[in-house]
């Protein structure tokens, strides 16, 4: 008790002298009271214990990141949207319905859902996570993205999860996958809530990417879709067969890369796919 005691004050101490500086806007800042509590006793924040809004959920999950300033400045996807690939419509009112390109270029997935829109602060966040190395960033846009799941789709909706694959050399060279660290411990997160149904199966190593494609941040709508075509192969197509799939991935942008993989997985005999992000650009 006295151990832990002295650890609190201590990290307290250390907060205090050499403040954390926020990854977007590199300013120092003291995180609210509240989260620094979670991250001394690595316990959840006693005075949440009910559901908690997105925006509540961005304070307690981000605050240790990013300063006060630039968490208010991330932008959540709002009704109405389009009922498949989850585009927000610039009008507010009204109900969602199908976006004009959902009409005429319809997808392989059957519904795509984002927590977050793609902005400029969101982008430099994920940019730091990508990019720089910044890890620490995983484990709360990991609870974020698993917040989203639980807003837009029932525990035993979903039978099987695949992040979508780097290819191999430029999984060496940047060391990890974003999306696979975005879902790796959602059972672990799931486990700490009561009303939890169901364990995720996540496959890490079942889709693969067999293409090392040309990066589609520098590619347009339609080279992207050309560029993307059969770079994605199955390990074992049968553990696919008549599944209700979930793609993961840090940012929906075109939708190229996630709608190539839905066709695979489909012409491999899955049931449905749909598609969840962290991130969806407007």
């Amino acid at each position: 008790m006295l151990t832990r005691l002295l650890s609190r004050q201590y990290k307290t101490l250390h907060r205090i002298v050499f403040p954390p500086k926020c990854l977007v806007c590199d300013r120092f800042f003291h995180p609210p009271e509240c989260h620094t509590a979670v991250v001394a006793e690595g316990v959840g924040c006693k005075q949440d214990p009910a559901p908690l809004s997105l925006q509540s959920r961005l304070d307690r999950l981000l605050s240790v990141c990013l300063c006060q300033t630039c968490i208010r400045g991330l932008v959540a996807v709002e009704s109405p949207i389009c009922d498949c690939c989850g585009i927000p419509f610039q009008g507010r009112q009204g109900a969602g319905h199908r976006c004009g390109e959902c009409i005429t270029q319809p997808k392989y997935f059957r519904i795509a859902r984002a927590p977050l829109i793609y902005e400029q602060i969101l982008t430099r966040v994920i940019h730091c996570f990508k990019y720089k190395g910044k890890v620490q960033l995983a484990e709360p846009l990991a609870e974020l993205l698993l917040t989203a799941f639980k807003m837009f789709w029932e525990n035993d909706r979903i039978d099987i999860i695949l992040p979508v694959p780097l290819h191999i050399k430029r999984f060496r060279k940047r060391g990890f996958n974003q999306a696979h660290l975005l879902v790796r411990n959602w059972n672990i997160l799931a486990g700490q809530h009561p009303n939890r149904l169901v364990e995720f199966q996540i496959e890490r190593n079942l889709l693969v990417r067999t293409v090392a494609t040309a990066p589609q941040t520098a590619l347009g709508r339609t080279q992207r879709a050309v560029n993307i075509e059969n770079a994605f192969d199955l390990n074992d197509p049968h553990k696919v067969k008549d599944k209700r799939v979930l793609l993961i991935d840090d940012v929906y942008t075109t939708g190229a890369t996630v709608n190539e993989c839905a066709r695979l997985l489909l012409n491999c005999g899955a049931r449905d796919v749909d598609v969840l992000t962290l991130a969806r650009a407007v």
